[in-house]
């Protein structure tokens, strides 16, 4: 059995109007999506991290190649701290991309002595500042570095996330260093 054509409003010219093709409508969403992420400089973990979902998940959706069901969208919509209708809205334009976030060389260096897990009593005496400056910096780092949401783990976050960037040396370079 066959299911029914999918009527809609009549064209001036008559007759029923042609469905969407969801495989194209889903594309374009997952486009928007990943062209919003990539604008505010996350990769598809912190966009899933702060819209509840998994990098894989987020990955398929940007790539068009899952269902996307309204709470999906409205979930990464509100990570991403856009409202549907702009989303979805046909005025709707690739956002230029922002800079990426410039760390200054002392944040660098308290980034790369946090990187262990020293506590910020230790960081301080290590690059001479007081603790509380070195609390200061690093919530700095994490809100630009775009981790200050998270409830725990901000400092592995920025880690990655300067290392991704291009802002802090991966850990096996800073060993062999």
């Amino acid at each position: 059995m066959t299911a029914p054509a999918r009527t809609g409003p009549l064209p001036s010219g008559g007759g029923p109007v042609a469905s969407p093709d969801l495989n194209n409508l889903a594309a374009d969403i997952g486009d928007r999506i990943r062209a919003e992420r990539l604008h505010r400089g996350w990769s598809q973990s912190q966009l899933g991290a702060r819209a509840g979902l998994t990098k894989k998940h987020v990955g398929a959706i940007e790539a068009g190649h899952t269902a996307l069901p309204v709470v999906r969208l409205a979930q990464l919509c509100h990570g991403l701290g856009v409202s549907m209708s702009d989303l979805l809205s046909d005025t709707w334009q690739i956002p230029e991309r922002m800079q990426p976030p410039v760390l200054t060389p002392r944040q660098v260096q308290i980034l790369a002595e946090a990187r262990a897990g020293a506590p910020f009593s230790l960081i301080a005496v290590r690059v001479g500042m007081s603790r509380e400056s070195v609390s200061a910096r690093m919530s700095e780092v994490y809100r630009q570095l775009g981790v200050a949401h998270l409830p725990d783990g901000r400092r592995e976050a920025a880690v990655r996330a300067a290392v991704e960037r291009g802002l802090l040396k991966p850990a096996a370079l800073d060993d062999a260093a």
